[in-house]
């Protein structure tokens, strides 16, 4: 992890167009705390075809009670997107918002954590993310927070521009490190008026190299785990599913996964189908590396015969005890490292089926409650898990929004208890620090469970925890909103929602649906 010293280096340098307004509002470099606390001003409605989208969100932040409104997302030229939006503070007291809405992830081009270089474009068909464009000399295009402060009552604009994606994507998701996301926004066309502060042109910026990530979700379930991404399916399939103990020769129930997996290959496009075989550490590598290979063979030679479409060739291999998924020291993580894992290329995606609901929508004071569970580990007691949505937008997206709330007398740290972790959910955890990755939705009938969306350099499509301007602790009394991105299946629309502590599944909140 990179010291808070590496990550203030990244700042960039303070160009000779800032303005006196900007220099006011933002500041310059790197310092910071030296800035009074905004007054109460509000930041106009901007004009064009994308303004008034009367979106709003809450934010979780640790100095207070605090909302964000989204009130233009339009494309804009220099075949960019542009953002903006307004944080309101609803409390009596000042709220530090210096790196509310920085990138926290440990990425070498992540910038500077006290602009909005954490704000996110999500194209849920495409499975990309959009982060934000920076100038030729690193200068993000987006607010620079350093040392701001919003005063009670008062609200700030904020702002970022994104790459843009495809023409035919309609609608994004905005995603926040430190708040919820707003999910299905329509993306409008025309130039903005500029917020305070934002003095780069997109039109006729030399743009930096855009950030933009492959987006993966993964499903895990005792036979097998799927990952895919824009391009590309991994099947896990479990070697203790397919094979008795040290053989190779598949199983009565082997069969019926294979025949299931065959049918997925001829619904893509792709023509090769690569099968590699690994065990765990059990033993030694003279058994095991011949053991992966004939693993491998036999799953490639069953595959070729059940697919039917033509042209697919099948490469085989193994790995021995290599490339564990999984710690070894003990059996659940074992089992998960003796397996099976086929790769091809990602079948066409059906429709996603028509949303019975809306997008969730802030409600101060009073969010709907779909469903609510109490955790089980004693370090959590007092601690209550409301779902307040459960929403699936056109291109398959299902955003998660969910309250945690202290209802107890004593102070909880929940920082990294909420991410994926070896010790709870038996496989290596993300270099990301602290997220709300550990979160899953189950599927009761296809006992499988779901993660959150990730992206190609290992960052949660969910809440983030590592802000110090963020919630991380709990006082009693105390609630913050956090949320989620899943794929799921079209078919699927009952799910439970299981909060990790001590095991995955510490607080469950059963039978809700996906609307």
């Amino acid at each position: 992890m990179k010291s808070a010293g590496h990550r203030l280096r990244r700042i960039g340098p303070c160009g000779a167009a800032l303005t006196a307004v900007l220099i006011a509002l933002a500041g310059c470099g790197g310092g910071g705390g030296g800035k009074k606390p905004h007054a109460g001003t509000t930041t106009p409605r901007t004009g064009g075809p994308a303004a008034g989208l009367d979106r709003s969100v809450p934010m979780a932040l640790k100095d207070g009670p605090a909302h964000l409104e989204l009130t233009t997302l339009s494309r804009t030229p220099g075949n960019t997107v542009t953002a903006q939006m307004k944080l309101v503070n609803d409390g009596k007291a000042p709220v530090d918002v210096s790196d509310a809405f920085g990138d926290q992830s440990n990425d070498p081009d992540s910038g500077n954590i006290f602009f909005a270089s954490g704000l996110g474009l999500l194209d849920g068909r495409g499975d990309r993310l959009y982060l934000p464009l920076a100038t030729a000399d690193g200068t993000c295009m987006c607010s620079d927070l350093t040392g701001t402060k919003v005063a009670a009552g008062a609200s700030l604009g904020v702002y970022a521009v994104f790459p843009a994606p495809p023409a035919d994507v309609r609608a994004a998701t905005v995603t926040l490190p430190t708040g919820v996301a707003f999910q299905d926004v329509p993306l409008g066309t025309g130039a903005v008026r500029p917020l305070p502060g934002q003095t780069v042109d997109p039109a006729s910026a030399q743009q930096g190299k855009p950030r933009v990530f492959t987006v993966s979700s993964a499903a895990e379930g005792d036979e097998q785990s799927i990952t895919e991404d824009a391009d590309n399916r991994w099947v896990m399939l479990s070697s203790d599913v397919l094979f008795a103990l040290n053989k190779a020769d598949l199983t009565p129930r082997a069969t019926a996964l294979l025949q299931g997996l065959a049918k997925q290959v001829d619904a893509s496009r792709g023509a090769t189908v690569s099968v590699d075989g690994y065990t765990d550490t059990s033993g030694n590598d003279a058994i095991n590396q011949p053991l992966s290979e004939r693993r491998a063979q036999t799953v490639a030679g069953r595959l070729k015969q059940l697919v039917t479409r033509q042209g697919v060739t099948f490469a085989a291999a193994g790995h021995g005890s290599a490339d564990p998924v999984a710690p070894n020291d003990g059996e659940q993580g074992r089992r998960k490292n003796r397996r099976v894992t086929v790769k091809f290329s990602r079948p066409p995606q059906p429709a996603a089926p028509a949303a019975s609901g809306a997008p969730f929508r802030y409600t101060p004071g009073a969010p709907p409650v779909l469903g609510s569970a109490t955790f089980a580990a004693p370090a959590a007691r007092g601690l209550k898990v409301e779902v307040n949505a459960l929403h699936r937008d056109a291109a398959g997206v299902t955003t998660l929004v969910w309250t945690i709330r202290n209802t107890g007398s004593s102070t909880i740290d929940v920082l990294s208890r909420l991410d994926r972790s070896s010790s709870v959910h038996g496989s290596f955890p993300l270099d990301r620090g602290a997220a709300a990755g550990g979160v899953l939705l189950l599927d009761p009938a296809a006992k499988m469970h779901y993660y959150p969306m990730e992206t190609s350099n290992g960052q949660c499509v969910c809440s983030s925890l590592r802000s110090q301007s963020g919630r991380q602790e709990l006082g009693p009394g105390e609630s913050f909103t956090l949320w989620g991105a899943y794929k799921l299946p079209p078919a699927t629309s009952r799910v439970s929602v299981l909060v990790p502590w001590t095991k995955i599944n510490d607080a469950t909140v059963a039978g809700l649906t996906v609307r």
